[in-house]
């Protein structure tokens, strides 16, 4: 299957002055739509970027049977005819991000992880949980809106703070993500085997680990976990942000993703 995606920046995939790739891959709470500060200025820097939805997410059906997601990029870059890209993954894209560096080494030019969970690194907050609980209720019942809010206090809102703390248009944006979601229903995912959590020094990519000060304790665990087992691996806490710093704090996130683009040179 090929992702439903756009493509920004110096042109389509196959043109000779087509510049650096640059592949935006969303959390399992969003949607493509959730880099919409990302695109022109990623772009305005010089890289040609890509944002895709992953299956059963934005305007991607769940497929027909058990897909990995790691395949799923290889084979939107093979059909961009992109050889090779930087991999920005947020969360369950990160995760993806991860999976792919490990399976296609060849195609993953450097990793940016923000929020990124980990295949094989379990999550263990019973608070988190129960949330899940909630809103998987809610789904059964069928009232989306119940599990948006659930999962929006959960993740978008995040520790130590107030909703209030929270732009009510990133609630309202990821709310609308979620809903289409929803819709879907959840797509059959194949894991990799073994999960990369047991695989991080193989990544030989350089790699940048962000993650908002306001994040579960579950995804700051991770983020330790891959800033030190990738072993040219940074890793950068963005304040005043909760799992999402793209769409709550665009600007500071830009600029932390830039800064470590620009460290990569010529021809990245």
């Amino acid at each position: 299957m090929i992702l439903a995606h756009e493509v920004a920046g110096s042109g389509p995939a196959r043109t000779a002055g087509w510049g650096p790739a640059l592949l935006l891959v969303h959390a399992g709470i969003a949607d493509r739509r959730m880099w919409d500060e990302q695109m022109g200025p990623f772009a305005d820097a010089g890289w040609t970027v890509i944002r895709a939805d992953l299956p059963g997410f934005g305007e991607t059906a769940p497929p027909a049977r058990p897909v990995a997601l790691w395949v799923t990029l290889r084979d939107l870059l093979d059909h961009l005819g992109v050889e090779r890209a930087v991999v920005v993954g947020s969360s369950l894209g990160g995760r993806a991000a991860v999976d792919l560096a490990l399976a296609a080494p060849d195609r993953v030019r450097a990793l940016v992880l923000i929020g990124s969970s980990l295949a094989g690194h379990p999550f263990q907050e019973p608070a988190l949980f129960e949330l899940w609980d909630q809103s998987e209720a809610a789904i059964e019942r069928g009232d989306h809106q119940e599990a948006a809010r659930v999962e929006i206090d959960a993740w978008v809102v995040g520790m130590g703070r107030d909703p209030s703390a929270v732009d009510p248009e990133v609630r309202r944006r990821v709310r609308d993500m979620l809903l289409v979601a929803y819709e879907h229903g959840e797509a059959d995912l194949e894991e990799p085997d073994p999960p990369a959590a047991g695989r991080l020094g193989e990544v030989a990519v350089p790699a940048l680990v962000v993650v908002g000060e306001h994040d579960r304790p579950d995804i700051h665990a991770m983020a330790g976990a891959l800033a030190a087992g990738i072993p040219r691996a940074e890793r950068a806490v963005l304040p005043g942000t909760a799992h999402l710093p793209s769409m709550e704090r665009p600007e500071a996130c830009n600029q932390v993703v830039l800064e470590f683009l620009a460290k990569l040179g010529p021809g990245a």
